[in-house]
């Protein structure tokens, strides 16, 4: 099965916070001097060049993140692709022991339940290494995302680049 993705050339520096690696994705002309910039200011750089960008959902407990290909409800119908984004708003809560196959935040193919998704918090916009992928709490930078992914990312105002650190703690 495949993921849903979209590629894009940027960077994403991560700020490793006690329980998760959150990060911001920046793209657009000058990506690489903005991605230098924050490294500067303590962020750690986790991807530069071509990027592959996946929808994710967030759990509620370790390991925080989770990429979802499809879910196998309480009654044996099978979703998969887009549609499973849309099923968790519309049946997580009343199927909590709905299946969901996907890839963990180890790059492992796993198994959750639709409980232990935190739906009101996704989807989500994850990148990095397909062996090490991390939450994009937020955008720096003009690009053209499809739809799921611009409503799952946050933008980051030029003027609060200087407060990222505090920014992606909150987010």
């Amino acid at each position: 099965m495949e993921l849903l993705a979209y590629q894009l050339d940027g960077a994403i520096v991560g700020y490793d916070l006690e329980l998760l690696t959150k990060a911001v994705l920046v793209a657009g002309p000058g990506f690489a001097d903005v991605a230098a910039r924050l490294v500067r200011d303590g962020g750690r750089l986790i991807q530069q060049g071509w990027l592959t960008l996946r929808l994710g959902v967030l759990l509620y407990a370790d390991p925080y993140v989770f990429v979802p290909q499809s879910i196998v409800d309480e009654v044996g119908r099978t979703f998969a692709g887009e549609i499973v984004f849309d099923w968790f708003g519309a049946n997580a809560y009343a199927m909590p022991r709905a299946e969901v196959f996907g890839i963990n935040a180890a790059g492992k193919e796993d198994v959750i339940f639709a409980r232990d998704v935190d739906v009101e918090s996704s989807p989500i916009v994850v990148g990095g290494h397909d062996t090490s992928p991390v939450y994009l709490a937020f955008v720096y930078g003009q690009a053209p995302f499809p739809p799921r992914f611009a409503k799952a990312l946050r933008s980051l105002p030029a003027e609060q680049l200087s407060e990222v650190q505090q920014r992606i703690a909150s987010a």
